[in-house]
């Protein structure tokens, strides 16, 4: 989502604004390796160990291969999820500000039906995405329209990127079942329900944005209480909608990979870390 090609990446964009940027691969995804899975089965991992081990692994990393005090952070969908639930944890000091594209903050408003999806991630094992992903991409070549309502990307060339790398991963069907079941209890928590990853965002100790897209499938509301909840006083809320002046109304994908989201997105995420870097 963040680096798909030269046309859409946010991680280049910042490189060319002269940040050292790094891109986070979670345990089981795109280049990451087999051996950072700890040892753990196939598809044996659940959002508790992106939380607990990944996200605490990597800031780790940055900040000893750069000599860098704390980072900045850009999370989209789960990827700002994971942030706040390390802030639940304490896990966050090494954090100096956020950025979080379209991040849900709490589940409680979202009534979205959960039993399908359940019924699918338990196929997951049993796909393989070698095999889903050359069918997606049949379906995309002969029939583009039919990614369009979903994604509302129109460039062929760049739906079939997505479609090829984005739509299916070598992940575990434990975390999509994780991310099913917080839709179907409009809870976000650990596996076993004990913590409620939910609270991290009352503690949210660095300045945050959020990006919404407003051509989205769930409530707004979902999305906003992130920021509705932030104790923070350095907090900022963009709707990325025509009625705010954008060029369209963005939706969870267009944000980023959208042909607009360069000329009209992008800048806003690095002035943004500009801003709260100097201040820091």
């Amino acid at each position: 989502m963040v680096d798909l090609d030269e046309d859409h990446s946010l991680a280049r964009h910042l490189r060319r604004r002269g940040f050292d940027v790094w891109v986070m691969e979670l345990r089981g995804h795109g280049l990451s390796h087999r051996a950072a899975t700890g040892g753990l089965r196939p598809f044996d991992w659940t959002i508790d160990d992106y939380v607990r081990q990944d996200l605490p692994a990597v800031v780790k990393h940055v900040r000893e291969a750069t000599g860098a005090a704390q980072v900045h952070w850009f999370g989209h969908s789960l990827g700002g999820m994971i942030l706040y639930a390390a802030c639940a944890l304490g896990l966050t000091a090494g954090i100096r500000s956020a950025v979080m594209g379209d991040v849900p903050g709490s589940f409680r408003d979202d009534r979205r039906p959960g039993r399908f999806g359940m019924a699918y991630v338990r196929l997951i094992p049993a796909v393989p995405p070698l095999l889903v992903i050359p069918f997606t991409l049949l379906l995309g070549l002969l029939s583009p329209s039919l990614f369009l309502p979903r994604y509302g990307i129109h460039r062929r060339r760049t739906m079939l990127r997505v479609v090829s790398n984005g739509i299916v991963d070598f992940g575990s069907s434990k975390v999509a079942r994780q991310l099913i079941g917080m839709i179907e209890r409009r809870c976000f928590t650990s596996a076993d329900g004990a913590i409620d990853y939910e609270e991290g965002v009352a503690r949210l100790h660095f300045p945050v944005l959020q990006l919404a897209a407003v051509a989205r499938r769930s409530p707004e509301a979902v999305v906003r209480a992130l920021i509705e909840r932030c104790p923070v006083a350095d907090r900022t809320y963009r709707r990325l909608a025509r009625s705010e002046g954008f060029s369209e109304d963005y939706n969870h994908f267009t944000l980023l990979l959208g042909e607009n989201a360069p000329r009209e997105v992008y800048p806003i995420v690095a002035a943004f870390l500009e801003r709260t870097g100097r201040e820091g």
